[in-house]
Order: structure tokens, then C-alpha cells, then sequence
């Protein structure tokens, strides 16, 4: 009897213990585990059916990607974490450090990277087109119904500048030494730029860099570029003129999430979604 009382036992705690983590959600084939819904809900501080909706996203995005036959070579992984250490002016040795307090490995790293840039290579390719670019008109129009997102207040600058750009990084930090000096291999170009119509990382570099020097050098991926600041100056425009680049930024962001939800409805619409239990 004790023998049979104690394998009864096992058996429940057996079964309860794979109840603990089991398949909740089937997704054309992909498996969402219990245990997942509850670290999205635990780390992103969502309810239940929101980790479960996210989730679901997660599948079908993957698997349209993977359909897709989307690639990322190693050396574009490393281009894009030269340009995140860039702008956020750290070698990639602090970069490591930053990561390892944070429990985050350099290869775990170099993955996520993966997958947002495929993510990010597979909308360019399959829903970025389905946004039409806006008008005057349409930013305008976003601009007055949105003003609370903006402020007005701040003068726009006027920076005049001159782009050094080079595939090599070497030769462009020996242009950068000797800037009177035409150097094989680096291009120069005079530009006159606003900030308003400026990206805004840029201008936040820029605008941190004092006149009469340059920038550090910028990996954009395909090259480096360094801007030399000649002048800066305010020229005391208000209105949307002055916002008109942060309001084009948040009308596309905003364009761009209806259109990646359509799309997952879509996904979703064709879909075999199994619930298995929750």
C-alpha cells in the first residue's frame, strides 16, 4: 500500500511539474509555453492576454521572415554595432562590460541584433512600400492635432557644415588631422543644413560638437563620415517649421505601426492558431 501511495505521489508531482511549463499555444507548428506567457508578463508588466497577443505577433513575424529566406551577414552585425557604439560614443569593450552587468552575453547580443535587423530588413522590403511618403499637407494637418506632442518654443538652428566621407577610417582620421590637405580616397561637401529638417540623432551630436571642430567619426554602414561644425546660429522660427522633422518622424512611426499590425492581421487571418490551454 505505501508502495502504491508513493508512486501515486510521484506521478502527480510529475504531472504537475510538466503542467508547470507545457505548450499553451500552437502557431502553424510553433510552440508558446506556459512559462513564456508568464516572463512576458512578469518582464514587460503585461496582462495575460497581452503577453499572449505578443507572442503570437512573435510567431508570425518569425515565421514570415523565415519564409522570406531573410539574411544577415556577420560583417553587417558588426557594421551596426560600430554605429551603435558610435553614437553612443563607447568602445566596444565598454559595450561588453555594459552588457555582462546586465546578464547579456556578446553572442546573445550579436543574436538579438539578428533578429531586429532582420525584422527591420524584411518591413523594408515587404511593408515600408505600403506607406505612401507624406505631403506638406498631411504633416500639417498631424502637426495641429498632435501639439501636445510638440513644442514650439525652442528657436530652430542653422549650422553650416562640411562632410568628410570615406570608405576607409584611417584616411578619413588623417583628413580629420590635416583638414586644409586634399586627401586620396576622402570626399568633402559644404552643406548648410537646418535642424529642423536634420535627423535628430544627428543633431544631437552635431549640436554637442563646438564650432570649429569636427565630429567623431560615424559608421553609416556603407562608409565613414565626419562633419566639421564651421557656425552655428539660431535663427528664431516657430511654429510647425521648427517641429516639421519630429512631427514627419512620429507620423511615420505611427504610420508605420498601423501598417505592420494590418499585415499581422493578415498573417493571423490565414494562420493555424491552436489553443491548447491557458
Amino acid at each position: 500500500m505505501k508502495k502504491f501511495i508513493i508512486v501515486v505521489l510521484f506521478s502527480i508531482v510529475n504531472i504537475n511539474a510538466q503542467i508547470i511549463d507545457a505548450i499553451a499555444i500552437d502557431v502553424d507548428g510553433e510552440p508558446i509555453t506556459t512559462l513564456e506567457i508568464e516572463a512576458v508578463q512578469a518582464k514587460l508588466n503585461m496582462s495575460k492576454k497581452a503577453s499572449i497577443e505578443a507572442l503570437i505577433k512573435d510567431r508570425l513575424e518569425k515565421g514570415a521572415i523565415e519564409r522570406a529566406n531573410i539574411t544577415i551577414s556577420p560583417e553587417e552585425i558588426d557594421a551596426k554595432i560600430e554605429q551603435i557604439a558610435q553614437v553612443r560614443r563607447l568602445t566596444q569593450e565598454q559595450m561588453r562590460e555594459a552588457l555582462a552587468k546586465r546578464g547579456l552575453s556578446w553572442e546573445s547580443y550579436r543574436k538579438q541584433l539578428e533578429i531586429e535587423m532582420k525584422k527591420e530588413k524584411f518591413f523594408a522590403q515587404n511593408i515600408a512600400s505600403n506607406i505612401q511618403r507624406p505631403t506638406d499637407d498631411d504633416l500639417r494637418l498631424y502637426y495641429e492635432t498632435h501639439k501636445d506632442k510638440f513644442s514650439s518654443d525652442a528657436p530652430t538652428s542653422q549650422i553650416s557644415l562640411i562632410a568628410y566621407s570615406s570608405n576607409s577610417s584611417r584616411k578619413l582620421q588623417e583628413a580629420m588631422q590635416n583638414p586644409m590637405r586634399v586627401i586620396d580616397g576622402v570626399k568633402q561637401q559644404s552643406i548648410l543644413a537646418s535642424s529642423s529638417d536634420m535627423n535628430p540623432k544627428l543633431f544631437s551630436i552635431i549640436n554637442s560638437t563646438p564650432e570649429g571642430t569636427f565630429t567623431k567619426p560615424i559608421n553609416t554602414g556603407r562608409g565613414f563620415v565626419a562633419y566639421f561644425v564651421k557656425s552655428k546660429s539660431n535663427q528664431g522660427i516657430g511654429g510647425f517649421e521648427v517641429v516639421k522633422n519630429r512631427v514627419a518622424m512620429a507620423w511615420l512611426a505611427e504610420e508605420r505601426a498601423k501598417a505592420v499590425k494590418n499585415f499581422v492581421d493578415k498573417l493571423k487571418n490565414s494562420a493555424d492558431i491552436r489553443i491548447i490551454r491557458l
